[in-house]
């Protein structure tokens, strides 16, 4: 595990009593994926950790920016079919705010994949993720439930299993699914717990299965549904990105 620098010193020095402000892992590790990938799970943070399983460069990007996969232009081929498995931790044994995890693996991966990029603005078509007439079919997650988010490709299609999620984070995985950018306008804050089973559109349909699509997975699974809208979208264009050497 590759020790990485950790503290940004405030310029004069710190004052009595005062922390240094986090903005690096203290240490991180990023290793490729042993193929076939089966399964995945979204980087995420417990206590002062992060990990993620299975996480392509698009993956990481979208978490530590809080973009979606079709707010990305410019990416490298392998930056979706290249999977890294990482382990990464801050100093100290506080936890991590969403703030800090997003600013370390920011730089983490300025510093690990040379990632250069710059932000644009751009009015496109969107689908807007919004409660269906029959209302939300999902549970409500406790405020300890573990944070297990795993994406899983079968042979009859692929299943999202969620049990502490957030509305926001489920607009940005269906982004990828649904086309187009997907914005939440659910107005549904809070965590939730759900399962969602649907056929990839570029998947040919098994004469018997009857796996739904995205759109009427959504609808009849979680009581919620994709509507075509407009909206204004921050893209990321990247500059330049490198294969990460391993540690």
């Amino acid at each position: 595990m590759r020790k990485v620098s950790v503290l940004f010193w405030m310029a004069g020095g710190l004052a009595a009593g005062q922390s240094a402000v986090r903005t690096s892992f203290e240490v991180a590790s990023i290793k490729v994926h042993p193929e076939p990938v089966t399964a995945s799970a979204d980087p995420s943070v417990r206590g002062s950790r992060m990990t993620g399983t299975a996480s392509t460069l698009l993956d990481l990007i979208t978490t530590a920016y809080g973009v979606k996969y079709d707010q990305i232009s410019g990416a490298p081929g392998w930056a979706d079919s290249v999977h890294y498995d990482l382990n990464a931790k801050a100093e100290g044994e506080e936890p991590i705010t969403k703030e800090q995890a997003r600013q370390m693996l920011q730089n983490l991966l300025a510093e690990r994949f040379r990632l250069k990029l710059h932000r644009e603005t751009k009015e496109v078509p969107v689908y807007a993720l919004v409660v269906g007439k029959g209302g939300s079919k999902m549970k409500v997650s406790t405020a300890d439930a573990p944070g297990n988010n795993f994406t899983r490709s079968s042979a009859v299609g692929m299943r999202m299993e969620v049990t502490h999620g957030t509305m926001e984070a489920l607009a940005r995985q269906l982004s990828n699914s649904a086309g187009r950018p997907v914005q939440d306008r659910t107005g549904l804050t809070g965590y939730y717990a759900y399962q969602l089973d649907w056929l990839p559109p570029a998947r040919t349909p098994d004469p018997n299965s009857d796996t739904p699509s995205i759109f009427t997975a959504i609808q009849e699974q979680l009581g919620l549904k994709l509507e075509p809208s407009k909206g204004s979208v921050e893209m990321l264009i990247i500059d330049s990105a490198e294969r990460p050497s391993e540690n």
